[in-house]
């Protein structure tokens, strides 16, 4: 508990130290004065007075602010102050000290990934084929299991993040994979074929494959029972291979579990292997509802068991060191694509693809910075990075009291070249503001029954 709560607090004041400090440095640039800077809201706990800036650490530490002269339209301005007034600048100078907080969250991430990966490299595997998908274009082109991909096109190779890269950018255009068999040299000409999928929210997506794996193929052996179903009652258990079902050869744990999803919840025939002893057991798959990472229903038939855990041998593992080019173009592509992630996740629970079950609050950010953290400090930075973006994406939503709130009516006003009304503005927050606090809730609610379940 103790580590989840200094997490919480290191990770909240970074990410508000950011963001605020975007405002105030481009208040300062534009000339707008700034009369308070705080993080945390609330009542002043300590703090220091510069110039005309509060610099304070306020009680209630789930956010911060920036106080500017004349933030408000309606406020009342001494004559003298005019020039440091933030609605009297042009509102385009206005826009960009409010783009400025979430911009500074982007501008974290890419920096915290930038270094990491010029520090740190890449974790990776070794470009050595652990498996080849039967039917596939490595397959035909004679690709073995554990033959070792040393160079594609003539650049060499170290680890699979190259072979992925050459792969991803191939445009379906043939590639010449110098490898490495029982320590004989060949070169096998490839192409990749493109193949549909799902990506991590569901959606279908194109990409370029050649049908290899780093990974083993993963054996139809239980790991863990879920005590109650079928596999438990019919006396399964730990290291058990399953040979076959109903007299059709099992080779792997996709061929297993295809086969007992599309049982129907018929009666299956399990031939098993127990330590050499090969026997045979009865059980009928249970039809289970279960929600998936994007909290949807999903209905299928199970026995009741889990692959056993995957390890990678170390003399498999590589670290892919990257030059400050390739790490600022990866810190780049990493931000974009959490970018993209988190814009499609809000269309998405919007529109009711993703259950708001899934919306988490302080508790859960909290809990996962203390997982991190216990993990080591590189986890935690990189967790920083991903709640940044997170942090400047709903920021950036046109919710009145949120910068895109702000932004939005900016933009209403350099179209019409007048500002919204006063009235319109008020009106506008306080529904923005009923929204955040009936969000406050739910995220508030969705923690409390994740993390301390009522029944």
């Amino acid at each position: 508990m103790g580590t989840n709560i200094f997490a919480f607090i290191v990770v909240l004041g970074v990410l508000i130290f950011f963001h605020e400090f975007g405002h105030f440095l481009f208040a300062r640039l534009f000339g707008v004065g700034v009369e308070k800077f705080s993080l945390g809201f609330g009542p002043r706990l300590i703090g220091k007075k510069i110039g005309r800036t509060d610099y304070r650490l306020s009680a209630i530490p789930l956010g911060g602010y920036v106080k500017m002269v004349g933030e408000e339209p309606d406020a009342e301005i001494d004559p003298a102050d005019l020039a440091l007034s933030f609605t009297h600048k042009h509102v385009v100078k206005r826009m960009l000290i409010v783009a400025a907080g979430p911009v500074f969250n982007i501008l974290l991430a890419i920096f915290i990934f930038f270094v990491f990966f010029s520090i740190t490299g890449i974790d990776d595997i070794k470009p050595v084929i652990r498996q080849v998908q039967k039917d596939s274009v490595a397959q035909r082109a004679g690709l073995q299991v554990n033959d070792r991909i040393v160079s594609v096109d003539d650049t060499p190779v170290e680890a699979w993040y190259d072979v992925n890269q050459f792969v991803a950018e191939s445009k379906g255009n043939p590639l010449i994979l110098t490898i490495v068999r029982n320590d004989t040299t060949i070169s096998v000409d490839v192409t990749p074929e493109l193949q549909k999928g799902t990506d991590i929210l569901g959606d279908e997506i194109s990409y370029y494959d050649l049908g290899i794996s780093a990974l083993p193929e993963l054996k139809a052996i239980v790991g863990d029972i879920s005590a109650g179903f079928p596999a438990e009652k019919a006396g399964l258990k730990p290291g058990d291979q399953i040979l076959a079902i109903n007299g059709k050869s099992i080779a792997n744990w996709r061929e297993m579990q295809s086969t007992i999803s599309s049982s129907g919840g018929s009666e299956l025939h399990l031939t098993i292997d127990r330590d050499g002893q090969v026997f045979e057991v009865d059980l009928i798959p249970r039809f289970v509802e279960k929600k998936n990472q994007l909290g949807q229903v999903e209905k299928r038939y199970l026995i009741g068991i889990s692959t056993q855990s995957l390890n990678i041998p170390e003399e498999d593992l590589v670290t892919k060191r990257l030059n400050p080019i390739t790490a600022a173009i990866e810190s780049l592509n990493r931000t974009y694509s959490i970018c993209t992630l988190m814009v499609r996740s809000v269309v998405k629970m919007i529109d009711g693809s993703i259950p708001k079950e899934n919306l988490g609050g302080p508790i859960m950010i909290a809990k996962l910075a203390g997982d991190q953290a216990k993990q080591g400090i590189d986890k935690l930075v990189q967790f920083i990075a991903f709640i940044s973006i997170n942090l400047a994406i709903i920021n950036l939503l046109p919710i009145p009291v949120l910068d895109g709130g702000h932004l939005l009516f900016f933009t209403i006003e350099a179209i019409k070249r007048r500002p919204v009304s006063i009235k319109v503005r008020e009106m506008a927050q306080q529904a923005g503001l009923f929204i955040l606090i009936l969000l406050m809730i739910l995220v508030f609610y969705n923690d409390i029954t994740r993390f301390f379940p009522f029944n």
